[in-house]
């Protein structure tokens, strides 16, 4: 197997484009919260209720929050965001996603909690190079995005 031309790879990234919302939108978020959880008490599921209020008001929360930055590493005791450390071992396929507009490296975890990582690359020719790197440690096997990142990127999160 070819040896890697880098040791370690860090770049930072965003956690999402920032779109500014109204009030208008922030009155209607809120008043969809309110009237699905009435209907939720009324129907007897106060659960629900409780759910929604907490759900609508996180993501009014997480769209009314600018981007945050995040620095990954990657290199060969594994993958780092931000200082989690997810060891290779852990590290069960890979996927970069170069040939489009934003690129992204996708990472298949064995881990519970955290059983899929996506994480926005700089350009396409360091997706090639990423591409090589991680050949070292893990098995390279299609993904893509999965349906909470598509709802993050419908309510622009």
């Amino acid at each position: 197997m070819a040896e890697a031309v880098q040791q370690e790879y860090t770049w930072t990234v965003t956690t999402h484009e920032h779109k500014e919302r109204s009030n208008d939108w922030y009155w209607a978020l809120g008043s969809i919260a309110v009237l699905g959880a009435a209907a939720a008490v009324f129907f007897g599921n106060g659960l629900l209720a409780i759910i929604l209020i907490i759900g609508l008001g996180s993501i009014g929360f997480l769209a009314a929050r600018g981007p945050r930055e995040h620095t990954v590493r990657m290199g060969p005791r594994g993958v780092s965001v931000d200082g989690t450390r997810y060891p290779w071992e852990s590290v069960h396929s890979f996927w970069v996603e170069h040939e489009v507009a934003q690129p992204r490296l996708f990472l298949s975890m064995s881990g519970v909690l955290s059983p899929h990582v996506t994480v926005e690359l700089e350009n396409s020719a360091d997706g090639d190079q990423l591409r090589e790197y991680l050949k070292q440690f893990a098995k390279e096997e299609e993904h893509g995005p999965r349906l909470g990142e598509h709802l993050a990127e419908l309510f622009g999160l």
